[in-house]
Order: structure tokens, then C-alpha cells, then sequence
């Protein structure tokens, strides 16, 4: 048991493309080196949809798969319910069934996950406000995933 660690899951996809037109590796390795340094004592994962991969430049397409090998990112697997917010949805589940307390970084709405809210000081650091953490309600959730159901179908 981890015994009430702090485990920060952070959507690549949002840190990569936050406040950008294109997607960047360089930005999310930042972001996370910041959350690091901000927050030593909790267990990061970085988690991205596949997708994230061919957002980004040629260069920086080459150098994700130092982060795939070394285990500093984990794509979900293609297929995922809900997709790869589904499948951060499941490392939460695991996580506090493990003992973890759970945070996400993210844009979207994990089920039974608090969000941490990010931000850059005037200085252009990284700020990720790990203690105001905001749970969205599990009916909120439903409305969000059968939103999205109808527009696929439609489609």
C-alpha cells in the first residue's frame, strides 16, 4: 500500500499543446520537470493519448521514443473505453485501491479524480495548484461521455 502517497496523473496532451497552436514535447518535458521540482514527494505518470505522437513535429516525433523507452511517458492502449481518458479513469481506480490520493493535470473530466488546476507566474514558471483540487461529479461526467456519444454517431 502506498499509505496516502500523492500520485500526480498529468494528460501529455494537455501540458504539450497548453496555450500553443502545435503540440510540443520540449513544453510538456518542461511542465513536468517543473511539477517535479514543485511537488518531490508525489509519484508522477504521464499518461497520452496516441494521438499525441503524430501532433507533433518530425524532430520531435524521433525523440518521444526515448520517453516510450525509458518509461518517462505511457501512451494508453489503442482501443481504450472512453479513450485514453478512460484510461486514466482505470490508473485512478487502481491507484486508490493501492492507497494512492489521486490528482489529474488535465482538460478533461476524469471520473472520481480531483483536477489540478496549471498556470505560468509572471516569470513564465510552471504553477500547478495541487491543493485546490476540484472533483467534477460523476453526473457531470455521464453528461460529458454521452455528449460526446451522440456527436460520434452522428458522424
Amino acid at each position: 500500500m502506498a499509505g496516502d502517497q500523492l500520485l500526480v496523473i498529468v494528460d501529455a496532451d494537455t501540458l504539450a499543446g497548453w496555450r500553443r497552436p502545435t503540440s510540443s514535447l520540449r513544453q510538456l518535458h518542461e511542465a513536468v520537470e517543473a511539477l517535479k521540482r514543485q511537488a518531490p514527494e508525489a509519484v508522477v505518470a504521464v499518461i497520452a493519448d496516441a494521438s499525441l505522437k503524430w501532433a507533433l513535429s518530425e524532430d520531435e516525433r524521433e525523440l518521444i521514443e526515448h520517453d516510450i523507452v525509458s518509461g518517462a511517458l505511457l501512451f494508453a492502449p489503442a482501443g481504450c473505453v472512453d479513450g485514453h481518458v478512460g484510461f486514466i479513469g482505470k490508473v485512478v481506480e487502481k491507484a486508490k485501491a493501492n492507497g494512492f490520493t489521486t490528482v489529474a493535470i488535465t482538460d478533461q473530466a476524469v471520473p472520481h479524480c480531483p483536477v489540478a488546476r496549471v498556470s505560468k507566474n509572471r516569470e513564465g514558471q510552471w504553477v500547478f495548484d495541487l491543493d485546490a483540487r476540484t472533483a467534477v461529479p460523476t453526473k457531470a461526467i455521464a453528461e460529458h461521455m454521452s455528449r460526446g456519444s451522440r456527436r460520434r454517431r452522428r458522424g
